[in-house]
């Protein structure tokens, strides 16, 4: 997505009615201002290692509402929808090791900022 509106620059734009999330990608300042959805964990993961997005906070923040936006994503109730119908009552511990799967794999978006989910 590229916008070309005069309104100011904006790291991220981020609505918690949908959720969506959209990214400025900092690649392409100055010359574009460009924005990327991130519609899911895999997204996010990209545009962390990819360095599309930079600094601590940014990271930290893109990394928890992409963690939002993909846990209401088609595919993640799905699969959460199906472990509630498998386990029942159970499935509190489940649906926490499928959410701590997701915050694993985030991890390993920026492996030498090793602070970054401290």
């Amino acid at each position: 997505m590229t916008d070309s509106s005069p309104s100011s620059l904006r790291s991220l734009i981020y609505d918690p009615s949908g959720p969506s999330l959209k990214v400025l990608d900092q690649l392409k300042v100055p010359a574009e201002k460009a924005y990327i959805d991130v519609t899911d964990i895999q997204t996010a993961w990209s545009v962390i290692r990819n360095m599309q997005i930079r600094g601590a906070p940014l990271i930290a923040i893109v990394a928890s509402l992409g963690l939002a936006v993909d846990l209401v994503s088609p595919a993640s109730t799905m699969d959460l929808d199906s472990m509630i119908s498998m386990h029942g009552d159970r499935h509190g511990p489940v649906i926490l090791s499928y959410i701590q799967g997701k915050i694993d794999y985030l991890e390993t978006s920026r492996p030498t900022a090793v602070n970054l989910f401290n």
